[in-house]
């Protein structure tokens, strides 16, 4: 069931992604456009000549593009290559914050995620409440760990490179594990099936969502055709 939602979230941000490549070019080829149309205006007419203001609307409609479309990019990459060192080692950071330090190689591309452990259901404990106790702190640590991480690296990550999709990401699991201690309150205070189901549910997509996102920073790590490319999380 967790290889299936992390495969279903796994295409679903691959969508995402897509969908945002075409915007961009549905932005770039309409803006193109729209250059070589108040171009050929101005050589097929002297309509610019006539009318000052429009002209000058029309400059400035034109210089924004350029600098939207060509200067900030070259901008944006030439600083994301400057800081390409210090952006791997940020992203490498929220890799160690997520990665069992016990089971893990992250040197060497052997990357186990963390995750929380699950509560049964089918015979539920007699008792839970220790282990609902044990969770809720467990969470509070995972949490903890991840906001401090994101605290220190999110300003330089967003505007360093185009790392706003894994800035979302970590704050999407920060919310997830606020689920999970949420849902475990819910099951201490009442310990039946239902709240515990609940609770399992919640448990299964947050850990789903860590070991998407390991799996993304390790892509984001690894150059693609690198031998290091085939290691498995």
């Amino acid at each position: 069931m967790v290889a299936g939602n992390v495969l279903w979230q796994d295409e679903g941000r691959s969508a995402v992604t897509k969908n945002v490549r075409l915007r961009r070019i549905m932005a770039v080829v309409g803006a193109i456009v729209v250059v070589i149309v108040i171009v050929w205006v101005d050589v097929a007419s002297g309509i610019w000549q006539e009318f000052v203001i429009l002209a000058g609307v029309a400059a400035g409609v034109v210089t924004f593009i350029l600098t939207v479309l060509v200067l900030d990019r070259v901008l944006a990459r030439s600083t994301a290559r400057r800081w390409s060192p210090v952006n791997r080692l940020a992203l490498s950071e929220f890799l160690h914050a997520l990665a069992d330090e016990e089971h893990s190689e992250i040197s060497r591309g052997h990357i186990v995620p963390r995750s929380l452990p699950r509560v049964p259901i089918d015979p539920p404990p007699e008792d839970p409440a220790d282990e609902l106790h044990r969770l809720r702190e467990i969470v509070v640590a995972e949490r903890r760990i991840l906001a401090d991480t994101l605290s220190r690296w999110a300003q330089f990550l967003a505007s360093s490179g185009e790392n706003e999709a894994v800035l979302l990401h970590v704050a999407d699991i920060a919310l997830r594990l606020d689920g999970v201690r949420d849902a475990a309150l819910d099951a201490e205070i009442t310990p039946d099936g239902a709240t515990l189901r609940v609770l399992d549910l919640e448990i299964v997509g947050c850990n789903a969502a860590l070991q998407a996102l390991v799996g993304e920073l390790r892509g984001r790590l690894v150059p693609t055709g690198s031998p290091r490319s085939a290691v498995t999380v």
